[in-house]
C-alpha cells in the first residue's frame, strides 16, 4: 500500500469512527447521566441496555419479594423529544391507551354518591349472583366484613336475574366506595385484608408496602415519589400530582373491577408515572406498575416495571406457574410499550425484539 493510500486509509477510518466515540450536545451530560443511572440502579445487564439504546424492546430481570409475587421489567429508547414522553404519561394516556382496560373513571375527592364504579350489566349476572353467594377464599377478593354485607343483601336478591344483577350492583359499588374512602384517609394501613378458607387471610398492603423502594431508582423524581408513597396520604408534595380510578377489565373469561391510585411526578423533560391497584376484585390481590421517561442522547428512555401479587402461583407447582405467570406480564407489558411506539413515532426502524 502506498504512503498516499495508507493516508487516506486512516481519513476514512476516522470519519467512520468519529460519530461513535463523540458525544452529540443535544442532551445536558447530567440528565444523560440519570438515564444511566437509573439503568444502573435496575441492574439492567449491559447486553440487554445495547439493545435498548437501538431501539429494541429488551426485558429485564426483577427481584421478586414474596412467594405470591412476579415481577418483570422492560425499556426502549424512543427518536423522539423527551418532553412529549413526558407529557403522554403526565396525561393520564398510558391507562387510557391500555388494551386490557374495558372501562375506567376518575373517583373525585366528593362523590355526590356513595358509590363507585359501574353496575353489572345484563351478561354478568353470573358474576352477581355469585358475588352474592361469596365466601372465604381465592374466587373474590373480599374483607370478611364485605362478605358478611353480601350475604345480608342477598336475601334481597329475590328470584330473578333483574333483582340480583341490580343488589349485587349497589352492594359492590358501596363496597368500592368504602374502600376508597379507607385508603384516601388512611393509606396502606387502612386496607382490608382478604379472606381466605381455613381463616386465613391475604394483605395486599403487606405486597404494595414492598414496592415503595422501586422509586428510589428512578433518580430526582423518584426520591420526591418514594417520599410521598411513604407518608401518603399526609403531607403530599405539591409536585405530585394524585387522582384514583376505578378500572374495568375481563380478566379470565369474567369481569374484573379495580381501585388504581395513579401519582406523576413530571417535570419539563422526564416524568415517573406509578400505578398502584390497591384493590382488585379477583385474580390478583394488587398491583403495582411504574413508568419513567429520561432524555438520553438525541432520544429518550422509557423504562417500566410491574409487579403483581397473586394467589394463583402458590401450591404445587408454584415455580411453573410462576414462570407463566411472569412470562404473560412481560407480554403485557411489551404490548403497552409498544403501542406507545405506535402512537408517538410515525414510523419504526425494523429490527429484532430481545427475548
Amino acid at each position: 500500500m502506498t504512503r498516499w493510500r495508507a493516508l487516506c486509509f486512516l481519513a476514512l477510518l476516522a470519519t467512520a469512527l468519529f460519530p461513535v466515540i463523540t458525544v452529540t450536545p443535544t442532551v445536558p451530560a447530567t440528565e444523560t447521566a440519570t438515564a444511566i443511572e437509573v439503568q444502573e440502579n435496575l441492574q439492567i445487564p449491559l447486553e440487554q441496555r445495547r439493545r435498548i439504546a437501538r431501539g429494541e424492546v429488551a426485558t429485564f430481570s426483577v427481584v421478586e419479594h414474596s412467594e405470591r409475587e412476579v415481577a418483570a421489567g422492560i425499556a426502549l429508547t424512543l427518536p423522539i423529544p423527551a418532553a412529549q414522553l413526558a407529557q403522554y404519561l403526565a396525561s393520564g394516556q398510558l391507562v387510557a391507551q391500555d388494551a386490557t382496560i374495558v372501562d375506567f373513571g376518575l373517583v373525585p375527592p366528593e362523590t355526590p354518591t356513595p358509590v363507585v364504579g359501574p353496575a353489572f350489566n345484563a351478561n354478568e349476572r353470573d358474576e352477581a349472583r355469585n358475588l352474592l353467594d361469596a365466601s372465604p377464599g381465592t374466587r373474590f377478593n373480599l374483607s370478611t366484613a364485605e362478605i358478611d354485607l353480601l350475604r345480608s343483601a342477598r336475601g334481597a336478591s329475590g328470584n330473578s336475574d333483574r333483582d340480583a344483577v341490580d343488589v349485587a350492583s349497589g352492594a359492590f359499588r358501596r363496597l368500592l366506595w368504602e374502600r376508597v374512602q379507607s385508603y384516601r384517609h388512611g393509606g396502606l394501613a387502612a386496607i382490608a385484608p382478604y379472606a381466605r378458607a381455613g381463616g386465613a387471610f391475604t394483605d395486599p398492603a403487606a405486597e404494595l408496602r414492598l414496592a415503595i423502594p422501586d422509586a428510589e431508582r428512578m433518580g430526582r423524581s423518584g426520591a420526591e415519589l418514594h417520599q410521598a408513597l411513604l407518608r401518603y396520604p399526609a403531607d403530599q408534595p405539591s409536585q405530585v400530582a394524585s387522582q384514583v380510578y376505578w378500572v374495568k377489565r375481563r380478566v379470565q373469561h369474567r369481569p374484573h373491577l379495580s381501585l388504581l391510585h395513579r401519582m406523576v411526578v413530571a417535570g419539563d423533560s422526564s416524568a415517573l408515572h406509578l400505578e398502584r391497584y390497591f384493590y382488585a376484585a379477583h385474580s390478583f390481590n394488587s398491583m403495582v406498575i411504574l413508568t419513567a421517561v429520561f432524555p438520553v442522547q438525541e432520544a429518550t428512555l422509557l423504562v417500566a416495571t410491574t409487579r403483581v401479587s397473586t394467589d394463583e402461583i402458590l401450591g404445587v407447582g408454584s415455580q411453573l406457574k410462576r414462570s407463566v405467570a411472569r412470562g404473560q406480564v412481560r407480554d403485557e407489558m411489551r404490548a403497552r410499550l409498544e403501542r406507545v411506539r405506535s402512537l408517538l413515532t410515525p414510523s419504526r426502524p425494523a429490527g429484532a425484539e430481545s427475548p
